[in-house]
């Protein structure tokens, strides 16, 4: 069953978020990769709301760490903008929009 797979993904991601999180701290790349990736299963599962959430921590923790303009901050904005797009919350795309106008 697909939504099996999906839960033990989360399950398992979420598992290595609290490591990363204690061993690297909240801001590491290896960190931000895991948010992104928990994002993704959100996503595939359906659970925009939850991507939404995962990909704004993960875009947060890459303007904080290396600036609006480095490529993993311009792949979590992208990620976040399609995931936005996705569930039609067109208020927050647009503010998205205006913080990174290149969008």
């Amino acid at each position: 069953d697909e939504l099996k797979d999906y839960e033990k993904a989360l399950e398992y991601y979420e598992r290595a978020l609290k490591r990363k999180e204690k061993m690297m701290g909240k801001s590491h790349p290896d960190t931000l990769m895991t948010l992104e990736n928990i994002a993704i299963v959100y996503a595939m599962k359906g659970d925009l709301r939850n991507a939404a959430e995962n990909f704004k921590k993960a875009l947060d923790g890459n303007v904080a760490q290396l600036g609006k303009d480095h490529e993993d901050t311009k792949h979590s904005v992208g990620n976040l903008a399609h995931c936005l797009n996705l569930a039609g919350d067109t208020e927050k795309l647009s503010e998205l929009k205006r913080e990174f106008p290149w969008l």
